[in-house]
């Protein structure tokens, strides 16, 4: 976990590392039961997790092809269930604005999937403060300038009150509070990788998904200081976004 926190103020940052497209959404260990919970959702909210417009047909078999090649076998139809990460495919309009055109996403991190299709990145990330004014402009170079053959990975967290994979809005699960005790807080990592589609000159952007109680992260001092220093200097908008305004002071007490 170390890897995700830094000394100094907390800001939003790029932080991509090179690593190969295939160790990142070929099996992992435990991949087995995120598969059946992606089924779990699939067959219960279909259309709210897995949704592609017709300009993304072609990026979807660029990517199914993608996966044959590495050995993954399954329809194209049902994708979704054949891999654990979630998946996005995007593709730069005329811009060079990339804009979401499908994917699969069934353990959003408290954002509707769905309502983001059709949209361009700026206005997907609209909503993430100091986002766009500090890494709109060289996040939309880099993504269309990517080399291909390689994956890009970047982490990102949050803090939850529940240990639910699936945090979609519409299931309207509990929040940290301003009492929140310590075995009620759960560590969300997403895992990112940004691969590029050199067919079709599309992105695909995986996530991987890692939920461990707060208490087992305390564990590791350097993790648990990273934190705390992130939970002090963060800006009151982004602990808004972050859901943590309510349970920041008493986050930052359990963990001091």
């Amino acid at each position: 976990m170390k890897d995700l926190f830094y000394s100094g103020p907390f800001e939003f940052r790029m932080g991509l590392e090179r690593a190969e497209p295939k160790a990142f959404f070929c099996a992992w260990p435990g991949d087995e039961a995120l598969l059946v919970k992606r089924r779990e959702c699939l067959a219960e909210y279909p259309d709210r997790h897995s949704v592609l417009l017709p300009k993304g047909e072609l990026l979807l078999t660029e990517f199914h092809n993608m996966l044959s090649g590495w050995g993954i076998n399954g329809e194209i139809s049902a994708l979704g269930q054949a891999i654990a990460p979630d998946w996005l495919l995007l593709k730069p309009d005329n811009t060079g604005m990339p804009v979401l055109l499908g994917g699969c996403v069934c353990f959003p991190s408290s954002w509707a999937f769905e309502e983001k299709i059709g949209l361009p990145l700026d206005c997907i990330h609209a909503v993430v403060p100091s986002l766009n004014e500090r890494l709109g402009e060289k996040t939309r170079n880099f993504l269309v300038k990517m080399p291909p053959g390689q994956a890009w990975l970047r982490a990102n967290w949050g803090l939850t009150a529940s240990p639910e994979l699936n945090q979609h809005p519409a299931l309207d699960l509990p929040k940290l509070t301003i009492g929140v005790e310590l075995e009620e807080v759960w560590f969300r990592v997403e895992r990112q990788a940004l691969v590029a589609l050199p067919e079709t000159g599309g992105i695909l952007f995986g996530i991987r998904l890692e939920v461990v109680p707060l208490a087992k992260l305390m564990e590791n001092h350097s993790a648990r200081d990273g934190l705390l220093e992130a939970l002090k200097t963060m800006s009151e908008k982004i602990a808004d976004y972050k859901n943590l305004t309510l349970a920041r002071s008493r986050l930052i007490e359990l963990l001091a």
